[in-house]
């Protein structure tokens, strides 16, 4: 159980990661439009968002190596535990509130996801 729970937090790490690095790509640029040149510049020549990139790819590979060898039914409802990632990053990086009844329903979402990796 803590090694599923371990192998899983780290999948779900990388992708919280790469989303919150896309983020921080995102809160450096200008007003976002489809042109080209935008693209290129801001975009594709952003270290955060091509870090980011790079992360979530290499989440979803170990996510495919995980769907080979765990069962469907454990591990995909503990992906769940980048919701609480992401609302610890929300906190920390990016100094956001958190209220009594989003640190509940944290306790909430762990609780589960030990339960389900059980």
């Amino acid at each position: 159980m803590i090694k599923l729970l371990f192998l899983m937090l780290m999948q779900t790490a990388m992708l919280a990661g790469g989303q919150v690095l896309l983020k921080l790509g995102m809160n450096k640029m200008d007003p976002f439009t489809w042109k080209w040149d935008y693209l290129l510049h801001q975009v594709l020549l952003n270290g955060y968002f091509l870090i980011g990139l790079i992360l979530l790819i290499g989440a979803n590979l170990y996510w495919l190596w995980l769907l080979k060898y765990y069962p469907f039914s454990i591990i995909y409802p503990l992906t769940s535990l980048g919701f609480a990632l992401g609302m610890l990053a929300g906190l920390f990086i990016f100094g956001e509130t958190v209220t009594a009844l989003q640190w509940a329903g944290l306790v909430v979402i762990i609780a589960g996801c030990f339960m389900i990796a059980h």
